[in-house]
This record gives C-alpha cells, structure tokens and sequence, in this order.
C-alpha cells in the first residue's frame, strides 16, 4: 500500500448469557480495524493512549480574531466522545516515503479515495521508482492514473515536481522535509502547483512529526456544522464593525483557525477519525448528513451517535 499508518477502532463484545457486562463493553476500545482510508492513504494503525505532540511549533493565530470556538476543552471533549466509537488514533514508529504521501495526496483530488488508491497503485506498479515517473512520457502516466480522473493535469503536477526536485537536489526525494519544521515544510511544498495549504499539513502530521489540523471537505463541513467556523452571516456583521476585518471563509482559512485552535496532541487523531472513510466518522456522517455537539453528547441528523453507530453495525 502507498502508506502505512496505525488505528485502533471500536469494536462491540456481545455476550448473550452476560448482558450487564455487554452494556459496560460498548464503550470499551479494542484492536478491531487494522487500517484505514484517508486521502487515498491506506493507513494501519496502533493501539496506545495519546501522548504529547513529538515537536513544538510557533503558535499560530486564527484569521477570524475574536471568534473564540472551538476552545480546547470542546475539542478534548469532542474527541473523547468520538474515541469511544472510532478509536483514538496514534502514529507508529514506521517511515514511508514522502513523495508517496505528497503524490497519493495529490492523485486524491476531485476523486474518491477508492479511485485514487488504484490509481497510487497503478502507477507504483509501473513506474517502481520516482525518477522512472519523472522521465517517463506524460501519455504513459496519464494512462495508468486515468481511473484516479483530470490525469493530465494530475500528471503535469507530479513531473513538475520531481522534475524541480531533481534539478535542486540531484535526487527525486523529499526525505529532506524530515528536518524542517511546520512553517518551513509549508513553505516548501507550497511553492509546487497541485499543492496546498491541505497536502502540506498532512505532510507535517504525517511524516514530520509536526502537528498540523489538515482540513479537508469532511472536516470543513464538520466544523461549519459544529459553529467551530463563522458563519457568512456573522462575517458580514463582523466586517461591519471597527475591527480587524475577517477574510472569506475557506477550507484553506479556517484550516489556520483549528490549527490555531486545538491542541496539538489531538491533531492527529482528531484528523485522521474526521476523514477515515473506513472506520471514522464520514462512514456515518456523510455529505448530506448534519454533526451536531453539546453538553448531551454527539448527534448526527438530530439522533445520538451511538443509535447512528449501532444502525451500520446491522
């Protein structure tokens, strides 16, 4: 697989002959799911509590001043009731490749993470190596990534870069991206077309031990949902007033908004159980579904989580 990471999942234990014990079960983590699907990444995870965040970096600001949600303690408690049902998630001790992070991120635009898989795999398949990629025809890559859609552009991208890489550093590698931190990792990968603030910050999280909030179309939509984003509403009645104005709300700035906002040894499990598309919670909170969060607990489209939970599992 183009990326191997580590999950733990929430699994049931019934016990007909035992039903007051199955009742405390319910809540109980154990190692169920062995990976998941996030970006286009096939993912395998590890059990563990969450520790610390591995690296420190300068505290961000949010470009929304004086938009206060989520605060911290809504995020560890959000997390926690989430946890329960999809497993707290933490990294392993394993390298990958980061081209294949950056490429796999990449061939995941605009598709599902079904096609971009194949895609990843296809194109691993028959170019082994990345510079076989990078001097390769741009007709021969189109063609094994075309399941993964908009494949010339997605080619032109991705020769670009290794392209540049070759050309700055003798080599096809990003491996170097290790030593930097998360502002410089940023700065670095923005600089290539097809890269954003997104594959950047999943970079970081990922294969940099930096702890980044990659926001996508689940977690954008989540956190409009949850009120964890201004409203347009509340933008233009901001924007009205004397203070600092707020820009347009995007994915890209209300990415530098959680960022800001959640606590660094949550990123990571938090992004990873907003976007698995296996085991989080997009497989009972889809598109068209509605995430709501208070002091009750977790709903999706008015009912508990758990109830919603319980519904898949049938």
């Amino acid at each position: 697989s183009p990326a191997e990471y580590l999950i733990v999942t929430m699994a049931v234990t019934q016990s007909p002959a035992k039903p007051k014990v199955m009742k405390v079960m319910k809540s109980k983590a154990i190692m169920k799911r062995t990976e998941a699907m996030s970006h286009g990444i096939k993912m395998s995870q590890a059990s563990g509590k969450i520790q610390a965040a591995p690296r420190r970096s300068a505290k961000s600001s949010s470009p929304f001043p004086g938009f206060q949600r989520p605060s911290a303690s809504e995020v560890k408690q959000f997390h926690k009731l989430l946890a329960r049902h999809f497993g707290e998630r933490r990294p392993g001790k394993g390298k990958r490749n980061i081209l294949d992070t950056v490429v796999g991120t990449i061939l995941s635009q605009n598709t599902t993470n079904t096609n971009s898989h194949r895609a990843f795999s296809q194109l691993k398949k028959s170019f082994p190596t990345w510079d076989k990629v990078r001097t390769a025809r741009p007709a021969a890559v189109q063609k094994v990534i075309r399941c993964g859609g908009l494949a010339p552009k997605k080619t032109k991208w991705i020769q670009a870069i290794l392209k540049t890489l070759h050309k700055e550093r003798g080599e096809s590698s990003m491996e170097f991206l290790r030593k930097l931190n998360k502002e410089q990792v940023h700065q670095e990968l923005e600089r290539f077309q097809g890269v954003g603030k997104k594959t950047s910050a999943i970079i970081n999280l990922f294969d940099c031990n930096n702890p980044d909030m990659a926001v996508d179309t689940h977690v954008f939509r989540y956190a409009q949902q949850l009120g964890w984003a201004p409203s347009e509403e509340l933008r233009a009645r901001h924007n009205k007033g004397s203070g600092t104005a707020w820009p347009a709300i995007t994915r890209d700035t209300v990415y530098s908004h959680l960022d800001a906002n959640f606590p660094d040894n949550l990123k990571y499990s938090m992004h990873l159980i907003l976007t698995d598309t296996e085991g989080g919670l997009p497989v009972v909170c889809g598109a068209r579904s509605h995430l709501g969060f208070d002091k009750r607990g977790v709903t999706v489209d008015g009912k508990p989580l758990k109830d919603v939970v319980k519904e898949h599992e049938l």
